[in-house]
């Protein structure tokens, strides 16, 4: 089993959740792409380092979510929402076994009794979990909902300036105070 000390989340990044090594220190379990490993941190530290490296921060993100969401319990947290990276949380964030999807590769879910739901990822992962479809879907929809608000948000024209292969010499005559544009 690969153990790593450090890791961002990004595009191919399925889930991040904890769990327990032999001296009991709380590590992340990841799934990325077709592969798994264990990082040497807790799932929040996994998530608060990435937002670092994005420009914002673990509470940041959270009271983001909450100025646009209605309230709610267990927020979901943009990490990368020009790469559509979006966590959204099975339980309690304090919970060891809180699993963070990503809502890109949630693809579909189905019902295994009256608690446990069985979630299909990208990949072809298969995750049981110990929860109902009904409640795992609200907190997958409050995820697309943030989603689609951040960006219709982002929706805002862009200003950039794009430099000519072929530009102008520009120079200021003293004489008449005027600008002179000549081709290169």
């Amino acid at each position: 089993m690969e153990i790593r000390d450090t890791h961002l989340l990004n595009e191919k990044t399925v889930l991040v959740t904890g769990e327990y090594n032999n001296r009991g220190e709380l590590w992340s379990r990841v799934i990325e792409g077709e592969e798994t490993f264990l990082v040497r941190k807790a799932p929040i530290a996994i998530i608060e380092e990435t937002l670092l490296h994005v420009g914002s921060d673990f509470l940041g993100a959270r009271r983001s979510s909450k100025y646009l969401l209605s309230p709610m319990r267990m927020h979901p947290i943009s990490i990368n929402p020009q790469m559509g990276i979006l966590l959204f949380p099975t339980q309690s964030m304090k919970c060891y076994s809180c699993i963070w999807f990503s809502l890109i590769h949630v693809k579909t879910t189905k019902s295994i009794g009256i608690n446990k739901t069985e979630v299909l990822t990208s990949f072809g992962h298969t995750i049981l979990l110990d929860m109902a479809e009904r409640a795992f879907k609200n907190r997958r929809h409050n995820a697309i909902q943030l989603q689609e608000t951040i960006s219709k948000n982002l929706k805002c024209p862009l200003y950039f300036y794009v430099e000519p292969k072929m530009g102008f010499y520009i120079s200021k005559s003293p004489k008449d105070n005027n600008f002179t544009l000549e081709k290169k």
